[in-house]
């Protein structure tokens, strides 16, 4: 496949495996070297870049989905006579260590200081929480971000264009980039409208695999599962975007990205608890790319937004050339990594109704650590406590605790009309024991099974406290 992409201000032809790494891209064929391979799913960020200004991790970009697209590596942000003001700050503080993971570092770094120029430390912690640091010089780390952001704010004007770091004599710069050259790829299919979308899904069937950020597939390309015949790449779909307003109804398109997910205004006012769930999602570099979608159609007892959308009584809306169907959220996946979707159909948004007046809405995730970290148990609760202190419209459902993500159903009864008021110590108490014996959680290398059952009790402890106060 031959694709266009500029890389650090030019524009590159390159001559591709359609699902080879940016990553591979970059240090092979363009002699990048300073993204890094590591962990090569996502979780280390050495192979950070910049692509069309948001961090991503580039082992996780198929290099179909690089066509087009703008990309930034370390060579790009300066050089030794011309260093950026995060490079500056590395060097004297003494953040660069064995240099493995540092480009990374910085890549996350300069995306931080680029959407927030003035962060505080817990902000530099988030920014950087994808990053590892093999070699244990976080403070330091921190420490140059703060030095860095004092540095650009005192040099406003300071120009942040990414620099050449090449000199291909094809490389030219302002070329815009032609539609993709698949006719050695015919597996790469790319529409750019639901029907297109839908027509490809209806004549491909189960011999296709519909992919939008694609952070899932990328991995998979590598570990010997079996590839599919053909790749529909959905991340062109305008109409899976967005977050819109139906009536009383909140419609999230399938392709949203759990950033957008996370810092969406109407999703923060309406569904909180979704937002919530979005933020614990990995990191900035998995966030930038996953999408709501991708997190449900994978159908894991783990997946972090399915929670709260089935607490919140969301429908998943489904779509296929034969039309339209809607499948309650807690419905949608009746069997461990098995959801309620035809061959030919797409996930194309989630529905979520207005909640009752005056619900709380609330999501809990216990992991190893707080940031790319799979769930040992995640809760979404939803609640209203009446002026006669009494329970109304309970929702609760845990994830991590069975096949499938749970809705605590004989916990929910128990707790429905229940006088919280009265006595919030001994209902939360009372109503933490439910959901433990509700669970059917087992061993695994995460976690233990008599661990999730005691969590997961505590969490709705825990939701019906922050409810009486």
């Amino acid at each position: 496949m031959k694709i266009s992409l500029t890389v650090n201000g030019r524009m590159r032809e390159l001559e591709v495996d359609p699902l080879a790494r940016l990553l591979d891209l970059l240090r092979d064929d363009l002699g990048l070297t300073g993204a890094k391979e590591g962990c090569g799913e996502g979780e280390c960020g050495a192979c950070a870049v910049l692509l069309d200004g948001r961090l991503v991790d580039s082992c996780l970009v198929p290099a179909f989905q690089a066509h087009g697209r703008s990309v930034t590596t370390i060579e790009g942000m300066g050089d030794e006579s011309d260093p950026d003001p995060v490079q500056a700050a590395f060097v004297a503080e003494g953040a660069v260590q064995c240099g493995f993971c540092i480009p990374g570092m910085e890549m996350a770094a300069r995306a931080l200081l680029n959407d927030n120029p003035d962060p505080d430390r817990d902000a530099i912690r988030r920014g950087l929480s994808g990053n590892l640091c093999r070699c244990t010089g976080y403070e330091k780390i921190i420490r140059a971000v703060e030095v860095a952001a004092a540095s650009q704010n005192n040099e406003p004007d300071v120009d942040r264009t990414p620099r050449d770091s090449g000199s291909d004599a094809d490389a030219v710069a302002g070329t815009v980039a032609p539609e993709p050259d698949a006719s050695d790829s015919a597996r790469i299919i790319a529409p750019r409208t639901l029907a297109g979308a839908l027509a490809a899904m209806a004549e491909a069937g189960p011999r296709a695999r519909a992919v939008a950020g694609a952070t899932d597939f990328t991995v998979e390309t590598r570990s010997g599962i079996p590839l599919p015949e053909a790749v529909i790449d959905l991340s062109g779909v305008a109409e899976l975007h967005g977050v819109t307003e139906d009536g009383d109804v909140l419609v999230v398109g399938a392709g949203c990205t759990i950033a957008e997910l996370a810092f969406d205004s109407l999703i923060g006012r309406r569904a909180p608890a979704l937002a919530a769930a979005a933020m614990r999602l990995g990191a900035p570099a998995i966030r930038n790319r996953a999408t709501l979608g991708g997190n449900l159609a994978t159908c894991s007892p783990c997946a972090d937004t399915a929670p709260p959308l089935i607490a919140l009584e969301a429908e998943i809306e489904l779509a296929s050339a034969a039309g339209m169907r809607r499948v309650p959220a807690e419905s949608f996946a009746p069997r461990y990594r098995d959801p309620d979707l035809r061959p030919d159909e797409l996930i194309v948004a989630a529905r979520i109704p207005a909640q009752p007046e005056g619900v709380r809405q609330a999501f809990f995730k216990v992991g190893a650590r707080r940031a790319q970290a799979i769930a040992k148990v995640n809760l979404a609760c939803r609640a209203s406590l009446g002026r006669d202190g009494r329970l109304r419209d309970v929702r609760l459902a845990a994830g991590s605790v069975a096949p499938t993500v749970l809705l605590l159903r004989e916990t929910m009864a128990w707790l429905e009309g229940r006088d919280l008021a009265a006595d919030p110590e001994g209902v939360a108490a009372a109503a933490a024991v439910s959901a433990a014996a509700e669970v059917s959680p087992i061993d695994d290398v995460r976690s233990s099974r008599l661990y999730r059952r005691e969590v997961a009790g505590n969490l709705v402890a825990r939701f019906l406290r922050d409810l009486a106060t």
